[in-house]
């Protein structure tokens, strides 16, 4: 079912980059659809994405003002941005961010070394299920938390029993799509309006990126009994590399 799922990324986001398996603040996703934001990448030029949570509320809080690149921080205004404490914002936080180009230390304080925006211009996510439709929309109910649109894809055989249920999906605002065992993709149920909140989008946003420009196209695969866990049906797209479509 995911062959098919990333061979159809124009029916949830154009322009996507497909990505598997990438951790967040809502849990796993099996499948993470990215319109990367180029002009973002290239104005943080010499840095690599955020990869912590702490580290991405730090930067929200310092892009919040109306001139953050003039502005200075101190290390209590920091920890109140980022949810921490002072003194592990100065053991771990500043000095990780410092080393790696996000921000520069001054006389006064701390200043951003670009204006955070995000790295997506659009992310979806996608729970591939072959019959566990109330349990794919569990997951993805927790997703639209962190993505713009988060669907349940379902096998066709299925899909049935799940679009009998619409109000699950308004419920939760989780959108419907039933996969062919011919690899036909067809929405049945469109997601709600985005529920995102900007730290856990932004992580999501970061942690794909990372995994995309470092030429990777999914996060660590699930092991059972020490078992890599790959795709029951089809091809794993995850153990090749996939494209942009």
């Amino acid at each position: 079912m995911l062959a098919p799922l990333a061979a159809s990324t124009a029916t949830f986001a154009k322009r996507a980059c497909v990505l598997f398996e990438v951790p967040c603040t809502a849990g796993v996703s099996d499948i993470v659809l990215l319109q990367l934001d180029e002009e973002a990448v290239a104005e943080r030029a010499g840095t690599e994405p955020l990869a912590e949570p702490v580290d991405v509320r730090l930067m929200l809080a310092m892009a919040a003002v109306r001139t953050p690149a003039s502005r200075s921080w101190t290390v209590d205004d920091l920890a109140l941005g980022a949810g921490v404490s002072a003194a592990h914002l100065r053991r771990l936080v500043l000095p990780r961010l410092i080393e790696t180009g996000h921000i520069v230390a001054g006389d006064g304080g701390w200043s951003p070394a670009y204006r955070f925006r995000s790295l997506a211009r659009r992310i979806v996510t996608i729970e591939a299920k072959l019959r566990d439709w109330r349990g794919g929309v569990a997951q993805a109910s927790r997703h639209t938390a962190v993505a713009d649109a988060a669907w349940v894809a379902i096998d066709a055989r299925s899909a049935g029993a799940a679009a009998s249920h619409p109000e699950w999906f308004t419920m939760y605002g989780v959108g419907l799509v039933a996969v062919s065992s011919s690899g036909t993709v067809e929405p049945l149920i469109t997601p709600g309006p985005s529920r995102t909140r900007q730290p856990g989008r932004e992580l999501l946003a970061e942690r794909s990126a990372a995994l995309h420009l470092s030429g990777q196209v999914s996060g660590p695969l699930p092991r059972v009994f020490g078992q890599t866990l790959i795709a029951s049906t089809g091809v794993d797209p995850r153990l090749a590399s996939v494209g942009a479509h």
